[in-house]
């Protein structure tokens, strides 16, 4: 008989459930390092931060909020259902990432970008690496600079994740 047990994702703090932790985090995308026995998980919630670490998590979100708006528009427009697949699970994990910062935040914005989508998928996945290129670079450059190791530990995980994004993309674009 095979043993479950939660997981907690560090970067997420969603719970998976399995016998052993996963390579991925299965919601936010997190590389599995990130995963931990839900007995040690640490709860961050909102983050005292500095002035230039708010603003940066502010532009993140709508990054996380336009990313997210753009996939679902994608899925709905795929042109077929792989792409679709692929479409909609990066819109839920870029949707997980603006969940994240409104906690580390402590609140939500009113954000409702319309992003512009292409009229094909082989143009949706190339408009899908400007997307995630735009935020790997930001990312990067926050997690350079930010004083708070939360912040730093955070936005280090979303430049892998946007990696990974734009990776899948180039595959099937």
């Amino acid at each position: 008989m095979v043993t479950i047990k939660p997981w907690r994702c560090q970067i997420c703090g969603e719970t998976y459930l399995g016998s052993k932790s996963s390579d991925r985090c299965p919601f936010c995308g997190a590389d599995g390092e990130n995963l931990k026995s839900a007995a040690h998980y640490i709860e961050y919630g909102e983050i005292e931060m500095s002035e230039q670490s708010r603003k940066d998590c502010l532009h993140a979100l709508e990054l996380e909020i336009d990313n997210q708006v753009f996939y679902q528009k994608c899925t709905e427009q795929a042109d077929n259902q792989i792409s679709k697949a692929i479409f909609k699970r990066l819109g839920k994990q870029e949707g997980e990432h603006a969940e994240v910062l409104e906690v580390m935040l402590g609140e939500e914005i009113d954000f409702n970008p319309d992003p512009t989508i292409p009229d094909n998928d082989f143009d949706r996945f190339a408009k899908s690496n400007e997307h995630e290129k735009r935020a790997i670079n930001f990312y990067l450059e926050v997690a350079r600079r930010a004083p708070e190791s939360r912040v730093r530990q955070v936005f280090r995980a979303r430049a892998d994740i946007e990696t990974e994004h734009m990776n899948l993309a180039n595959i099937y674009k």
